[in-house]
């Protein structure tokens, strides 16, 4: 039992170890994001990419809410990554204002789809 447990709890730290890595990387890659972003550092469209393309790869394995706990507050560019992600996945959008924003987004393809009609 005791075999067990210690196992489990090596097994934890190395998990939070590796995690602990993990969010330091993204936070990096956040905060080169949103230097470019700010106007802080030249926007450069190839690094911007690269970052926003290791930060996602870096995201892989992570728990979202934990990600959103740990870095969301400091850098905004890891929430609107965990947002993009989840609509990829869904292909919905979740949270306090997704019933809203469905109604908004319908009541827009009407409007479009009535304005096609009327131009032909």
């Amino acid at each position: 039992m005791l075999a067990s447990s210690s196992s489990a709890a090596m097994t934890m730290h190395a998990l939070s170890v590796r995690l602990s890595g993990k969010r330091l990387y993204i936070a990096d890659l956040a905060r080169r994001l949103e230097a470019m972003e700010d106007g802080a550092t030249p926007m450069n469209a190839l690094a911007y990419r690269l970052y926003a393309k290791r930060m996602a790869a870096a995201m892989n394995g992570y728990p979202p809410g934990l990600l959103a706990a740990q870095l969301g507050r400091a850098h905004p560019s890891v929430l609107q990554a965990i947002e993009s992600r989840q609509f990829e996945m869904a292909r919905a959008l979740g949270g306090t204002g997704a019933k809203r924003a469905a109604v908004v987004t319908a009541a827009l393809l009407r409007h479009l789809e009535r304005q096609r009609r009327a131009a032909r």
